[in-house]
């Protein structure tokens, strides 16, 4: 049972009592701020500008020094890790910044090139209690553009400018769902076990696959240490009284001056939260994971890493969609060589990674006909009023990149980049959503066993054309080749018959993008970027059969696919200016994209029409769709100790030309409704988030209080033809506070402050309808040893 909200409420109190108190506990004789602890070193303390307006390469290496420095760099790394965390200058930003891409590393910055791209460090998964990926990029004040849809507490599906799975790939080792309601790209990584994350939104990046916009991960690096053998560690846990929810982890980290290690457990549970309006949402949880990564220097140039991720997760409810999962078991292996002084070239590098997902779920937890009444009489009995459902999955994927890069003066006399590589990409998948009291040669609605194998070949160049311009510029081709099963137990017919077509499927895609950034005076900058990609449908997309996927605002829908889609074509373009200075970070984007062959729905079932689960949607390409919008960032930081800052992002999504029905169906119009041109279904509204930071102001920052609020629009522009309700807008406000004591680091907060009764456009009205958590109170503690 939730705390009662008097309880919460006191605790609030606590929380700013505790805060005074890391305040306090901050004043030394020379009042607040002055410390009784080393300062940072300064091999760790980032300057306010640190690589502001430059392209930051990295620098060639010489034969012999290749290790040396590939070591050294190491070192840097994990001696902050290594001692007190007051002594981690990353750690120190518990709350990020509105801009934080020129601190990443050399070697990742090349790869944040692009107009509006943005980074986020691990250290905020700590500061703000992210679950997965996902929720850490929703809720970094430093990635803008971002939505998600929250399935459960720790599954959240990622939308970047308005797109979605298929469009956004999440690479590092190519992490894809295997099955798009209750699996995501990022659910199964959770935020702490990451260096960083770098956000391209738009087709400005080669190296990732075909798609239009990217999510970067790196994964946490293995320590070394010159000193010998060393070992620590790191214990934390949290608790959220909204849902009884407990996380704990536990690490280990060490190694010596040629090999390192980092092994961490961490564990999950939670049960049903409780709305604003003081009911509660079936949610309850049951997740844990092994993280392991092992690096060796094979010589002073050469390194090889491996890392091993396992997620085991159970008895987990999805208020809003058709099944609820029994268990869910990822294994995924990744392992990378690199070479800083290879024959050719300045860097080689060689990656080869394996992960496979498998699942099992029902429809009879109590939880479940709670939430949707409804759902015990659309599915099939001979009573009529006690069906059921099961699912089970099993998808993976492997493949390999291989790219070299070169480091050279170009013709301008400045540092040059460039970078040649090849990868290959194979996706295997295989779902059955099966009711048991239907005829048995007619109870499965599945996505056959469907392949894919995508061959790949990029080239991509960053070039410091003169003091002020650095330009970049990439291209990618693509073979792609899918097939699907023919014969399904328990389907009728063949598939090549029930979807009319050939199920063997080619593409051949290509992307080419240019991108400019030229220093003005002053701390001023310009951005510029112009891109066009080609990306595939997916293999849900092309061969799911009345599948029970949630895919629409509604939540309860089959999904029908068709193996004749064609590729979508975007065309993009973004423009935006920023401003940095020791005070002052500005940022303003804007941008415009045509998606020719855009993947939509035609509603080809309206509730109630027919027997059986009634309620579905054929996949279709409609000819033009359009996604334009902008984003812009502020942050003030008017002494050491306070800091005001304001994030606002807009995006909107048109379908311009939706008459075209799909194939597969007859009827004049798309969704029998005759209209031209309508919003796109999926689309988050215009949202701000404003707030002010309060920290330490000593070089340590030992303590700091964030009050962050949320304002959301109301987003009327909705598709009609596809049932799409209108949401209204809400404010949320948001309290959180750290404070450190050596080796210690104390974390605690108030979400929804006002204990706010709403929910997310996005978010499935399914049965009941799904709302987000009312008010809760949440404290935790790490310490590092």
């Amino acid at each position: 049972m939730a705390l009662p909200r008097k309880n919460i409420r006191l605790s609030l109190l606590a929380i700013v009592l505790a805060s005074i108190g890391g305040w306090i506990a901050g004043a030394g004789p020379d009042g607040f701020g002055a410390s009784a602890q080393p300062p940072i070193p300064d091999a760790f303390a980032i300057p306010p500008n640190a690589g502001a307006g430059t392209l930051d390469l990295p620098q060639p290496i010489r034969p012999g020094d290749a290790g040396r420095e590939q070591r050294n760099n190491e070192q840097k790394r994990t001696e902050a890790a290594d001692q007190a965390v007051a002594a981690d200058a990353r750690i120190a930003k518990l709350f990020g910044e509105v801009s934080q891409v020129d601190e990443l590393p050399s070697d990742r910055r090349s790869q944040a090139q692009s107009p509006a791209a943005d980074a986020v460090f691990a250290a905020e998964a700590t500061g703000r209690k992210t679950a997965d990926i996902g929720d850490l990029l929703k809720r970094s004040k430093s990635a803008h553009g971002v939505s998600i849809q929250h399935r459960t507490p720790i599954v959240s599906d990622t939308r970047v400018r308005g797109q979605r799975v298929g469009q956004v790939l999440a690479s590092g080792s190519y992490w894809a769902p295997a099955r798009m309601d209750l699996d995501t790209m990022m659910n199964k990584i959770d935020s702490r076990l990451i260096e960083d994350t770098i956000l391209i939104k738009g087709p400005y990046a080669a190296r990732y696959g075909p798609g239009f916009r990217f999510v970067d991960l790196e994964f946490i690096h293995t320590p070394r240490y010159d000193g010998g053998p060393e070992m620590h560690g790191m214990t934390s846990a949290t608790y959220n009284t909204n849902g009884e929810q407990w996380y704990g982890r536990q690490s280990i980290w060490g190694g010596s001056d040629r090999y390192g290690y980092h092994i961490s457990y961490g564990h999950q549970t939670g049960n049903d939260y409780e709305t604003g309006a003081g009911f509660t949402i079936p949610t309850s949880y049951k997740s844990r994971d092994l993280f392991v990564a092992m690096g060796y220097d094979l010589s002073d140039s050469e390194s090889i890493e491996f890392n091993l991720l396992r997620l085991d997760q159970t008895d987990v409810e999805f208020p809003g969609l058709v099944f609820d999962l029994n268990f869910l078991v990822t294994d995924g292996y990744e392992i990378t060589y690199t070479d800083t002084n290879p024959y050719i070239g300045e860097r080689f590098t060689a990656e080869v990674w394996y992960n496979r997902t498998r699942f099992e779920g029902d429809t009879l937890r109590p939880g479940k006909n709670d939430q949707i009444p409804t759902l015990v009489f659309d599915l099939e009995s001979p009573s009529g009023f006690d069906g059921y459902a099961v699912t089970d999955g099993d998808a993976l994927s492997g493949g390999y990149r291989l790219e070299n890069t070169f480091g050279w003066q170009n013709w301008c006399g400045q540092e040059g980049q460039w970078a040649i590589g090849t990868d290959m990409i194979l996706l295997n998948q295989e779902l059955n959503d099966i009711e048991p009291l239907a005829p048995p040669d007619d109870n499965n609605f599945p996505i056959p066993r469907s392949h894919s194998v995508d061959i790949g070949f990029y080239v991509e160049d960053v070039e410091k054309v003169s003091h002020q311009l650095t330009m970049t510029a990439g291209a990618r081709i693509d073979a792609v080749f899918t097939d699907s099963r023919d014969i399904v137990d328990g389907v009728p017919a063949p598939m090549s018959d029930l979807k009319d077509s050939e199920l063997e499927q080619q593409f051949l895609l290509g992307s080419a993008y240019l991108t400019a950034e030229y220093e003005l005076i002053d701390g001023w900058a310009v951005e510029a970027g112009l891109g066009t990609a080609h990306r595939p449908p997916t293999l849900t997309e092309m061969y799911a059969d009345n599948s029970f996927i949630g895919s629409l605002q509604r939540g309860l829908t089959f999904l029908e696919g068709d193996p004749q889609l064609s590729s979508e074509k975007l065309y993009q373009i973004d423009l935006g200016t920023h401003y940095t200075d020791e005070q002052f970070r500005l940022g303003l984007f804007g941008h415009h994209a045509w998606i020719h062959d855009y993947i939509t729905y035609d509603l080809v079932s309206p509730a109630g029409a027919i027997d059986g689960f009634p309620q579905g949607a054929a996949l279709v390409n409609t000819d033009l769709a359009t996604l334009a919008g902008f984003e812009t960032y502020g942050q003030y930081d008017a002494n050491r100790m306070v800091s005001l800052f304001g994030i606002l992002s807009f995006v909107e999504g048109r379908d311009h030309s939706r008459n075209k029905p799909a194939r597969q169906y007859s009827g004049t119009f798309r969704s029998d409704v005759d209209k031209d041109e309508e919003p796109l279904p999926g689309i988050a509204p215009l949202e701000a988030r404003l707030g002010i930071l309060l920290q330490d102001p000593s070089p340590e920052r030992r303590w700091g209080i964030e009050f962050l609020t949320r304002i959301v629009d109301n987003q009327d522009r909705i598709a009609d033809s596809l049932e799409e309700i209108e949401t209204p807008g809400f404010t949320v406000y948001n309290l959180r506070t750290y404070a450190r004591f050596n080796q210690w680091l104390v974390t605690a907060g108030v979400e929804n402050l006002s204990d706010k009764f709403y929910r997310e456009h996005i978010d499935y009205r399914s049965g009941l309808g799904v709302f987000r958590p009312g008010i809760g109170f949440y404290a935790g503690a790490q310490v590092n040893y």
